[in-house]
């Protein structure tokens, strides 16, 4: 069964950084990402569903009106795997 309230995503440094920048993370998930963006190993996030979704609506909005080019494919495969991860409740990299 899925845990609607919250979720576990493996994230990798560079998906810690671009969620920092183009994600507009509320203060718990930006406390999270803020205190492992410099580990260069994957770190666990644990977000609520809620705010998931938001950060997914935020990404989005940077794809279309903010990036371009290299950042932009980043910022879509971040979003996708962000998605699959809200939808059935797992965020493991090995599933990706």
């Amino acid at each position: 069964m899925v845990d609607w309230d919250a979720i576990e995503i493996e994230l990798l440094p560079e998906e810690r950084e671009l969620l920092l920048q183009y994600g507009y993370p509320f203060p718990d998930a930006k406390a999270q990402l803020e205190q492992n963006v410099s580990n260069p190993d994957v770190e666990i996030l644990t977000i609520n569903r809620f705010y998931l979704n938001q950060m997914v609506g935020d990404l989005s909005y940077s794809i279309n009106k903010r990036t371009k080019g290299k950042i932009q494919r980043a910022l879509i495969e971040l979003c996708d795997r962000l998605e699959i991860a809200e939808r059935y409740g797992d965020g493991e990299l090995d599933v990706w």
